[in-house]
């Protein structure tokens, strides 16, 4: 598997975490799966669009919503860290490997 076409994760994140502060909920969850790291056709720039989801995983922290990236990338050790700080991000080297690593990610990350 490699990464296709871009991801502005900044504004998906974002949109996700406006409709996330509505619920009623005492724990909330943002679980971000990527094929890689931010991307779009408008910013050529890496380092801003990396800086822009850090901004939005801040963002998400501040109203109370926990973020948490599963990366199929496998050079994600490289900014996936950086952006969603040291323990909240996975790298699941290959794709087939990801039906046996969500379902324990997740039950994990909601107790």
């Amino acid at each position: 598997m490699t990464g296709q076409l871009p991801t502005r994760m900044g504004a998906a994140m974002r949109h996700a975490t406006h409709y996330l502060k509505l619920q009623k909920s005492a724990k909330k969850l943002l679980l971000v799966i990527t094929d890689g790291e931010p991307a779009d056709v408008d910013v050529r720039d890496p380092q801003y669009l990396r800086h822009d989801t850090k901004k939005a995983v801040e963002e998400a922290g501040r109203s109370g919503i926990l973020t948490y990236c599963m990366s199929l990338d496998p050079r994600a050790d490289q900014y996936v860290s950086r952006i969603f700080g040291e323990r909240n991000y996975l790298v699941v080297d290959h794709v087939e490997r990801l039906p046996e690593k969500l379902p324990v990610l997740y039950a994990g990350l909601t107790r």
